[in-house]
């Protein structure tokens, strides 16, 4: 006996059944819907995550069919486009390689590369944990020449220096490392003072546990490409770091999020819920069976149920897109910089790109996905790098690397138009649940230290510490209000704007992929012209940094007249001219201040209105900012 409610919901779809015959009849087979978007209110849910959502290992098989996305489709539980990923990469990007490249601070990095132990298995055991296990790519390495065999590759190269003390910094506060970086290398712009660890951090530090406080390394001299590190050493890593995508299951005999956990208001509410899924999935089997008898055809069993449900929770599924796109990025990296061993020439390795990632879109997606979130991290601590300091020693070098992040962090929209963390963790079953996040991933971040290759260990250490900055920011950071924000390292600042810059340079390898394809294949791809935000990023990438001008649209009261080809007559009336001006404009801003009011009162009403009925609440597009001595 039906209750009233199915009764009501089972006549709603049979009604919308019969209008959308037509349209549904030929396709029998039905895809699987796509999950809630992370700009959608997740259901919070708490299951355990599936077998199949970990990826195997063992990239070498191909599916059938490969299915690439569309431009203009938004990257499920992101909020943007795949396009406008592209069009903000392409702007942002000549930018962002600039400042990991070209600044003292964000050019050199500090890690434990050499006195720590892997904690999850031992040399003794016949796995990698140094370089000499790695596979190489050739059967015969007598026939390599020395500077590309694989031991070769993974060493580190250029300067490293040892983390002074504290009495050594004290005493030497503009050269804690007395110069082993080099005479020119800024050195208080790369020391990173000892500080404490905090419980909201997502990875572990560099320092915590250790005997030795780490080397600092220059990231310019050691760049991510192919090192001939493979074999069982690699694999066994990556098997660990998916095995952390498991979370917790509940217990078979209780639901995985009761009605007093879950979003809806009451018991009766979820009860409701619950029979609309059921009442869903009843409708979409008598769809299938119709469709078959239509067509005179046998209906599989694996399409009598076609409408499935992701039971994954969003927060799951952000973690397990993290761990995948770290995977693929990285894998895009050593394909375009692939070394050819006998010529010693480093080029793009087409066949590698399709072997590992053009013939699984999902991965490339979980790419893009990367992006959006860290774009939105960055773009999410401008507040804070407006306090921070770069280089204490060195006032002209810190501004000028101030001036350049803050820059960057204004590029990037504000909000949840890229990526909505807002959505995670909101329900009270969540709790537990990003406790268990944050651990999982300080899991994945101590994995980093099996890695036996030198470089490959210096750049899975630095992304995932960037990765884990990036989680830290988006859930642990007030983006209104920086007084409680966690303290941000200078090792998670030089990690964060460098995973950015790899995940920025896979965008870009991609699409060079992509292209690379199409013309094999013969097939034409339109050639887009560069957009105008990409001209002005690279040409202001290539001029010398100048204080920020302002954003607004102010007018220009600067004296651009040259006074040695004026007479003093012409100079006293450029310059009341100017007094002028400045004078109009200030009686104009009073004039306009109740109107500014009003529109400052509608929005926070209009803001206020979203929190109320649950949904994302806009960020603020005005702010009160005391002028400083150069703008008075």
């Amino acid at each position: 006996m039906r209750t009233a409610a199915q009764v009501f919901y089972l006549a709603v779809f049979s009604l919308l059944g019969t209008s959308h015959a037509a349209s549904h009849a030929p396709s029998a087979a039905k895809t699987k819907p796509s999950p809630s978007n992370v700009c959608e209110v997740s259901n919070g849910s708490t299951t355990s995550c599936a077998p199949s959502a970990l990826p195997s290992i063992p990239q070498n098989q191909s599916p059938k069919h490969t299915v690439q996305f569309e431009p203009g489709a938004i990257v499920s539980d992101a909020c943007a486009s795949y396009s406008t990923l592209e069009q903000l990469n392409e702007a942002i990007h000549p930018y962002l390689h600039s400042i990991t490249q070209n600044t003292d601070f964000f050019s050199h990095y500090r890690l434990n590369l050499y006195n720590k132990k892997c904690p999850f298995w031992s040399d003794e055991n016949g796995m990698c944990g140094n370089v000499a296990c790695a596979v190489n790519t050739l059967e015969n390495e007598e026939d390599i020449p020395l500077v590309w065999r694989a031991k070769e590759l993974g060493k580190l190269e250029g300067p490293t220096a040892q983390h002074p003390g504290k009495k050594q910094q004290r005493e030497h506060k503009q050269r804690p490392l007395q110069g082993s970086l080099g005479e020119n290398v800024g050195e208080s712009c790369v020391v990173e003072y000892d500080d404490e660890c905090d419980e909201r951090d997502y990875c572990i530090p560099e320092d915590e546990t250790a005997t030795a406080k780490g080397d600092y390394v220059s990231l310019v001299d050691n760049p991510e490409r192919f090192t001939g590190y493979a074999g069982a050493g690699p694999q066994q890593v990556w098997q660990a770091i998916y095995r952390e995508n498991c979370f917790s299951k509940p217990p078979k005999n209780e639901p995985s999020s009761t009605p007093q956990m879950s979003p809806f208001g009451s018991q009766e509410q979820w009860l409701a819920a619950s029979q609309l899924r059921n009442v869903m999935k009843q409708q979409g089997v008598q769809q299938n069976i119709q469709s078959a008898i239509a067509h005179g055809t046998a209906v599989p069993a694996s399409q009598l149920d076609p409408v499935e449900f992701d039971d994954t929770c969003l927060e799951k599924r952000v973690f397990h897109r993290v761990i995948s796109g770290m995977h693929a990025s990285i894998s895009t990296h050593l394909c375009w910089e692939y070394l050819d061993q006998k010529t010693g020439q480093w080029h793009p390795n087409l066949t590698c790109y399709e072997q590992r990632l053009h013939n699984f879109p999902d991965r490339v997606s979980n790419i893009y996905f990367n992006y959006a979130l860290i774009m939105r991290a960055v773009g999410k601590i401008k507040r804070h790098i407006e306090d921070y300091s770069f280089c204490s020693e060195d006032p002209e070098q810190d501004q000028r690397t101030k001036n350049m992040v803050l820059r960057l962090a204004s590029s990037i929209p504000s909000g949840p138009e890229i990526f909505d963390e807002t959505v995670m963790f909101r329900d009270p079953a969540s709790i537990a649940l990003k406790e268990e996040f944050r651990n999982k991933f300080r899991n994945v971040s101590r994995i980093m230290d099996c890695v036996g290759c030198d470089k490959c260990r210096l750049w899975g250490k630095l992304q995932t510490n960037g990765y884990g900055t990036a989680l830290k920011v988006l859930f642990e950071f007030d983006e209104n209000d920086s007084s409680k924000d966690p303290p941000l390292r200078r090792t998670e600042l030089v990690a964060l704007l460098n995973t950015m810059d790899r995940l920025s340079h896979s965008l870009h390898a991609i699409k060079e992929f992509r292209r690379m394809v199409d013309e094999r294949d013969g097939a034409s791809s339109p050639v887009s012209a560069p957009s105008e935000a990409e001209e002005e990023t690279r040409r202001l990438s290539n001029e010398k940094e100048e204080p920020e001008s302002p954003t607004d649209d102010a007018p220009d009261f600067r004296r651009d007249w040259d006074s040695t080809n004026m007479t003093i007559m012409d100079e006293f009336w450029a310059e009341l001219n100017l007094v002028t001006r400045v004078y109009l404009h200030v009686l104009k801003s009073w004039w306009e201040l109740p109107r500014k009011f009003s529109k400052i009162l509608l929005f926070e009403m209009y803001r206020l209105w979203n929190y109320w009925i649950g949904l994302a609440v806009p960020g603020r597009s005005w702010e009160i900012k005391i002028p400083s001595r150069d703008e008075l």
